[in-house]
């Protein structure tokens, strides 16, 4: 059956509601009627059949994170309905708000990096002005081999199929099932559907995901940069589809899209800017708890307001890159999970999400991150920067100069940071220290000396191990270790030292993810030391989670530029106290008194062995 036949229709008559038609024992006509009055009325009879008996043949569109209730959870009324009744704003914030995270599927997949996994349920790309909505369109029978190839994906984009198998919860019962996009295959039990455009399945006759376990192809599509910006215009058929507006969407959102984007020569360069503008430069701030809004001016008030959540930025990414004539619509499905300790990914309900996508030709649909501190960035958006950290084998050693320096060598025996700490050798001759009974004896004088530098140097011990430790971990002694796993390990525990020593404590329950948004949000970070944060955790998620860690460069000046922020945004007697009584010097004492049970535990293994009345120590038994 095709939805557009139910357009018209808002809500069919319950399940319960039909009894069979008319029943078979019903008396016939009165007799005189005339044959054109008999012959309306079986017409009539006939039509009320068939529209109380037709909505059995379509799959519910109501339940689970797309409930209309706005439930977020649950198989939802099972009244059917059409598809053009998801608002899947209400339900998804509803989500994002519950007081428990629970579980909605546990996921174990052959991709490299689970930090792109999305699980796309299904794409809105009917804009109305007021809310985005699934188009209704006609579903088939789920293809028994390989899925065609995704629409506008061309031969020469690198790709790679892998494998998900997706196990759900038994209380979560969603009609739409949860995939990686673009599926290639499917093997899945029970009564599904195939809808071709937006490559989703759909439950048939009351089928949900409820308790399921199954298996998913999919193929892991990796564009490049100059793939995406040398793309070609794309069909006019479907860039006049996906680039529709409302003509009530206020006059704010084109008008903001092209200041942004201003400069940009082609669409992948105003898709890039774009989603930096939401993410970076624009100020935008994540928040669940504002108020959803409704009617044309949504957009508006969120873009001037800058305070949201997913479905705020994907419906105004997807709106500002139509009116760029860029096709856009907006997926719904689940940010990439937790990963657990036996290789699988945790997905919860606050994992719940929206996301653009926009087409380019040659590519497909391609997903884009406009919301802060969810999800990921995709790699094909993220510019190559210059200045890595990272050396170049093909150049030679910039450590040497290449000319004699004019300045004067420095001594071998003392660095920069001691000549500044004033903990060199003086080149002064040494002063005699008189002998005979008429001064004081030397060793009084060197008692004082002593005694004055302790008196000097011990309030400066917190200051000098912290800078002492902050050397060591950023590699300021000529063992930078960039790129590997310890030196991400070491950065990432410099960051977190300095947003300790502002105030911001510490909390090892969260995430890397999830961590560096607490910072980001305790720490009032500007827009590019939040994103230092955030690529940050991201390298150290790397380190944790990834099969092979891809390396990071500019980690280092990363932290530095977080911890610029943090002192800019601390009050001046917070600033004081970081630097002469850092917080995270409190490690000193925790490292001490580990060693000192360490060597409590060893004393007490050599103690003597109390043997009744007398003891002895304990010896080896003679053979």
């Amino acid at each position: 059956f095709s939805r557009r036949r139910w357009a018209g229709r808002h809500r069919p008559p319950p399940w319960g509601g039909y009894c069979g038609g008319a029943r078979s024992g019903s008396p016939g006509p009165r007799q005189g009627t005339r044959a054109p009055v008999r012959t309306g009325r079986r017409i009539g009879l006939l039509a009320v059949g068939v529209a109380l008996v037709a909505p059995l043949g379509l799959p519910t569109m109501n339940g689970g994170l797309l409930d209309p209730a706005g439930s977020g959870v649950g198989p939802g009324s099972g009244g059917g309905g059409t598809i053009s009744a998801v608002n899947p704003l209400v339900s998804l914030r509803d989500s994002l708000n519950v007081d428990e995270d629970r579980q909605v599927m546990s996921v174990r997949s052959q991709a490299e990096n689970v930090s792109d996994l999305y699980l796309r349920i299904v794409s809105l790309d009917d804009f109305d002005g007021t809310t985005w909505k699934p188009s209704k369109r006609s579903i088939t029978t789920v293809p028994d081999d390989a899925f065609p190839t995704p629409a506008g994906l061309g031969p020469d984009i690198e790709r790679e199929e892998v494998g998900t198998t997706i196990s759900t919860a038994d209380w979560y019962g969603q009609d739409w099932l949860p995939m990686p996009y673009p599926p290639s295959g499917v093997d899945i039990r029970g009564n599904w559907r195939y809808e071709p455009v937006g490559m989703t399945l759909v439950g048939d006759h009351g089928q949900n995901t409820r308790g399921l376990t199954y298996q998913v192809r999919s193929l892991d599509v990796r564009p490049t940069a100059e793939q995406l910006a040398d793309a070609s215009a794309p069909p006019a058929a479907l860039e006049r589809d996906y680039t529709e507006l409302p003509d009530s969407l206020p006059a704010v959102v084109s008008r903001t899209a092209r200041d942004v984007t201003e400069g940009a020569t082609n669409a992948y360069d105003r898709a890039v800017m774009l989603q930096e503008y939401f993410t970076l430069t624009g100020g935008f701030e994540y928040d669940t708890e504002v108020d959803v809004g409704s009617g044309s001016e949504a957009i508006a008030r969120f873009l001037r307001d800058k305070e949201g959540f997913c479905v705020h930025f994907s419906f105004a990414m997807a709106s500002m890159a139509r009116s760029l004539d860029i096709p856009a619509r907006v997926a719904v499905g689940f940010a990439p999970g937790t990963p657990q300790a036996d290789g699988t990914v945790a997905v919860g309900l606050r994992d719940a999400h929206a996301w653009p996508e926009l087409y380019f030709e040659g590519v497909g649909w391609t997903r884009f991150e406009p919301t802060p501190t969810r999800g990921s960035v995709p790699e094909y958006t993220v510019p190559e920067t210059p200045d890595s950290a990272l050396p170049d084998p093909a150049r030679p050693s910039e450590a040497e100069p290449s000319e004699p320096s004019a300045a004067p060598s420095e001594s071998e025996s003392c660095s920069v940071r001691q000549q500044r700490l004033d903990d060199c050798a003086s080149e002064a001759p040494l002063v005699t220290l008189p002998t005979d009974g008429d001064g004081p004896k030397w060793y009084v004088v060197l008692a004082w000396v002593l005694g004055g530098l302790a008196v000097l140097v011990l309030p400066l011990a917190p200051m000098l191990w912290r800078l002492r430790t902050r050397s060591v971990r950023l590699g300021a002694h000529g063992r930078s270790e960039a790129g590997t796993a310890s030196h991400t390990l070491a950065v990432w525990d410099e960051l977190t030292d300095a947003a300790w020593d502002v105030g911001v404590s510490p909390d090892e329950s969260l995430t890397p993810r999830k961590a560096a948004a607490r910072i980001v949000r305790l720490g009032r970070l500007d827009p590019d030391a939040a994103a230092s944060v955030h690529r940050v955790a991201d390298a150290v998620e790397q380190v944790l989670y990834a099969p092979r860690p891809r390396p990071a460069a500019g980690l280092t000046d990363d932290v530095r530029r977080v911890a610029a922020g943090l002192r800019s945004g601390a009050g001046r007697g917070a600033r004081l106290r970081a630097l002469f009584l850092p917080r995270s010097t409190v490690r000193v004492v925790w490292a001490a008194s580990a060693r000192w049970a360490a060597v409590r535990h060893r004393v007490l293994a050599l103690r003597p062995v109390w043997r009744g009345p007398t003891w002895r120590r304990p010896s080896r038994q003679r053979g």
